[in-house]
């Protein structure tokens, strides 16, 4: 079927086909043009969608966080932030308007009683008399010896060692086979090493005797005079005297805590110096690369296993762009809190002395070793500058 308005109506038969040809090469040169534009459109967008994301990785990889150890760095002699008025990064308040509420700083009645029987729990009286007898959850005191074949082993003996019976501390049957024991007599326990036994393989599975003298268990006292006398002379010498010195010391404790937390909870930033924060986030670094070695050598001397193999797993990160998020919440908290502390100590008028340090590294007895680490003007920004804002905001508190 003929379509309607076609244009090669009326043409001779060899005219339209010239015609038709001539169409097709068009139409031909048409598509080859728009088939060029959008390979080159879509090679323009794969160059940028590469360019992009090698742009991103170039800028993770110069923003990378490295360790630091230069604590000084970025301070000025006096601890102040160098280079920058923290006046245009942070809010703070005025320290002369604090008030705390009075019931929150004092040591209440049943917290003096908790800490009398914490104390006479920290200094039992050992108690010999043979008509006692040992039961779970008893505190006693013993020596033994280990034998394996008939030959002591390392590590198995000891002597005026106290065991709470119960408590599993021992290899399992140990502490059952002194139940109904009294001070004086001579138990042989036996049991049998657990397998595996990851303290020492060597004694896996083996069989061992131990000769256990029990001396005595350990029973709560009075808390009386003589008992303040004997074992808590340093801070008083009634029951009367240790309670008011409960009461005295653990509110200055209080009010110190709570003059601490009313800075962190009323000062904020919306915007930080880049550099410096820049450099406490390699401090933390360091800080964290610290922890993280201290833990693994603590864990490895007690013969237990570190679940972690390097920082970013034990600060909880999954890979290193979490560890930099972690880096710069760190940071951020650090910046506030040094801002803060000096643009307080600043309204105050407070300032550091030379006298102020030196009684700071006397007090703390900080040596040259640790001076020269961390420099002065970090200490002074860390502890001597908050410690006399804080005191500051102590004499001038209202509490009601």
């Amino acid at each position: 079927m003929t379509e309607k308005n076609n244009k090669y109506e009326g043409m001779s038969a060899s005219k339209a086909k010239r015609e038709r040809i001539k169409d097709e090469r068009a139409k031909a040169k048409r598509d080859e043009a728009k088939g060029i534009a959008i390979a080159v459109v879509v090679v323009i967008a794969v160059i940028a969608f590469f360019g992009a994301f090698y742009a991103r990785q170039w800028y993770k990889e110069q923003n990378k966080t490295v360790a630091s150890t230069d604590y000084s760095a970025m301070l000025n002699d006096d601890g102040t932030i160098e280079g920058i008025n923290v006046e245009d990064y942070v809010e703070t308040f005025d320290v002369n308007d604090v008030t705390l509420a009075k019931a929150d700083l004092e040591f209440t009645d049943a917290e003096v009683e908790e800490d009398i029987q914490s104390q006479l729990e920290n200094f039992k009286d050992l108690n010999t008399d043979k008509k006692l007898e040992v039961k779970s959850g008893d505190d006693v005191s013993i020596d033994y010896v280990g034998t394996m074949d008939g030959e002591e082993f390392e590590g198995g003996s000891a002597e005026d060692y106290t065991l709470t019976i119960g408590s599993g501390s021992f290899i399992e049957g140990f502490e059952d086979q002194l139940i109904g024991a009294h001070p004086g007599d001579q138990v042989t326990v036996n049991v049998t090493f657990p397998d595996p036994y990851e303290n020492n393989p060597d004694y896996a599975g083996k069989d061992a005797s131990f000769a256990v003298t029990v001396k005595g268990i350990y029973q709560l006292g009075e808390f009386t005079d003589e008992f303040v006398q004997k074992n808590l002379s340093d801070k008083a010498q009634t029951v009367d005297e240790y309670k008011q010195y409960l009461k005295d010391t653990n509110y200055q404790t209080n009010l110190e805590n709570a003059i601490t937390e009313y800075v962190t909870n009323n000062v904020s930033a919306e915007k930080y110096p880049k550099d410096y924060l820049k450099h406490l986030k390699s401090l933390q670094m360091t800080i964290d690369e610290e922890e993280f070695n201290y833990m693994a050598q603590m864990y490895a001397a007690y013969g237990m296993n570190f679940d972690y193999s390097n920082v970013m797993q034990y600060k909880g990160a999954a890979n290193s762009d979490e560890y930099e998020k972690i880096l710069q919440e760190a940071a951020e908290k650090a910046c506030l809190n040094n801002m803060a502390y000096q643009d307080l100590a600043a309204d105050a008028g407070i300032t550091i002395s030379d006298e102020d340090y030196e009684t700071f590294k006397t007090d703390n007895q900080i040596t040259d070793e640790v001076e020269e680490m961390y420099g002065k003007a970090y200490m002074i920004q860390q502890y001597v500058l908050p410690e006399k804002v804080r005191d500051y905001i102590e004499e001038h508190v209202t509490v009601e």
